[in-house]
């Protein structure tokens, strides 16, 4: 049994994040002794800070309300304020089967840091939208000649990881504070010779819900080279 923080950024989420905390509650309280979800409204034009404190006698969870200022910096406060050994983060429309989210976690008896990939090697399945994969195609291509990553799915939405590694990369000024975050974070998880292990997790979802816009990928690129080249 672990102790587990869970971190849901959230960005105008009301249509879906009542049902997957529900889910997660469900799914999590079964393998762990102790709980918390922290839900970080980044800049919420709707309900979703409403709905979430709505939830706070049914479930263990704290509720942030930050203005909008990247997925990445929502992820940073989140982990900042999580107080268990292991700590992790899942996007607020729950897209992952979570029997193999929690499969994934278990890697962390071996690991340090685990990766859900939709794209791993010959299980690779086209069943993302459009926008994603292109998403997670940059990421890959841009980790690997950047960074030498070797991970498939860099911005996949399930990532879990020891208190250990946050508590040594965590005093950092972070570059990247929008959905380029994942990328820096994985980095300097490799940088700091933590051990990554990468898992692949089929979507349960086919559409919906995503808060990313091709614009913001020039200034992805512009942070990640800032993060290459000038630190």
């Amino acid at each position: 049994m672990i102790n587990l923080s869970l971190v849901i950024p959230a960005h105008n989420g009301e249509r879906v994040i009542k049902k997957s905390i529900e889910e997660y509650y469900s799914t999590f309280s079964e393998i762990t002794k102790n709980l918390e979800i922290i839900v970080v409204c980044n800049g919420c034009r709707d309900d979703t800070f409403l709905v979430c404190t709505r939830l706070k006698d049914k479930f263990p969870i704290r509720v942030i309300e930050i203005p909008q200022r990247g997925k990445g910096y929502a992820l940073i406060k989140g982990f900042n304020e999580a107080k268990y050994d292991v700590i992790g983060f899942l996007d607020a429309d729950n897209p992952f089967e979570l029997n193999k989210v929690v499969e994934m976690i278990k890697l962390l008896e071996n690991n340090d840091v685990v990766v859900a990939s939709k794209y791993l090697m010959k299980q690779m399945r086209f069943q993302d939208s459009l926008l994603r994969r292109i998403i997670s195609l940059c990421g890959g291509i841009i980790s690997r000649m950047l960074f030498n990553l070797r991970i498939s799915d860099t911005q996949a939405g399930a990532k879990f990881f020891k208190r250990g590694v946050w508590d040594k990369i965590k005093s950092r000024d972070f570059v990247c504070n929008g959905f380029d975050f994942d990328i820096e974070f994985l980095y300097l998880s490799q940088k700091t010779s933590f051990k990554i292990a990468e898992f692949y997790i089929p979507l349960h979802r086919y559409e919906g819900f995503s808060t990313f816009r091709l614009k913001y990928l020039p200034g992805m690129l512009k942070r990640l080279l800032k993060l290459r080249f000038l630190r």
